[in-house]
């Protein structure tokens, strides 16, 4: 019998590295709360890495298919804070080589702030942390955990050519939520998520928990139908143990 989608959602968010679904995880679907319009997607820290592994060799594929153009990557540059853990996870495939005609990739950071909160983008993304490496006359992977509106990208890739000159941009994420870019520059990807899904990554878990919980709680719900949501969602016991009431109880 063919699980539903509620129970499909459960059985992948709490997966073990031995059952890992990869259909579910390249388009997968999030998990319904009361007194909410999004949709939440909870992304354990085993599945982060999988899917890092996967975009990894998707990357490889795309400098092998340019060994003669000489457009191969050999600048990354990861966006914070969302680009930073799939950044560090890429590192440990692509800073080295065992292939002579494909080079290490050198990683940086640039800070970008686009987003206020889940759902919530900014008027125009603005740079908060300068380039940290040299991207001149370079072909650069830009990093980021998720292509949205492309607003990011967009004006990443723009900074990054007119201002920094550098060669060509490849944007390189786990998830787009638009296809739009795609006709606009290279992208290397895992797979898509619907727009109103908000992805709770590992290293946002406490943020979203202290933006949607107050959110939740003006809408009439009690502390108890938070806690409830968040284990639906998928949210660890320890988690809920250190911020919920504390969070639910904040003016």
């Amino acid at each position: 019998m063919t699980q539903s989608l509620a129970a499909q959602y459960q059985t992948q968010v709490h997966c073990t590295e031995e059952t890992i679904d990869p259909e579910f995880w390249q388009n997968p679907h999030g998990v319904e709360v009361p007194h909410d319009n999004l949709k939440f997607l909870y992304v354990p820290d085993h599945v982060s890495t999988y899917i890092a592994a996967q975009v990894a060799r998707k990357v490889y594929r795309y400098q092998i298919d340019n060994i003669c153009t000489k457009e191969q990557i050999t600048h990354a540059v990861m966006i914070t804070m969302g680009g930073l853990l799939p950044g560090v996870l890429l590192h440990d495939h692509l800073a080295w080589t065992l292939n002579k005609n494909i080079p290490p990739i050198e990683f940086g950071t640039l800070g970008v702030r686009y987003y206020a909160g889940p759902g919530q983008p900014l008027d125009r993304p603005t740079i908060i942390h300068p380039l940290s490496i040299e991207v001149e006359g370079k072909v650069i992977g830009v990093v980021e955990d998720l292509v949205d509106l492309g607003g990011t990208a967009r004006f990443v890739a723009n900074y990054l050519t007119d201002e920094r000159k550098a060669r060509k941009v490849v944007l390189i994420a786990p998830y787009l939520k638009s296809t739009g870019l795609l006709n606009e520059m290279d992208v290397i990807y895992y797979g898509h998520v619907p727009k109103d899904t908000w992805i709770i990554t590992p290293r946002e878990r406490v943020e979203t928990l202290i933006k949607r919980v107050p959110y939740w709680r003006d809408r009439g719900a009690t502390l108890q139908e938070c806690e409830h949501s968040l284990r639906e969602i998928g949210y660890p016991p320890y988690l809920l143990e250190i911020y919920l009431r504390a969070t639910y109880e904040r003016g």
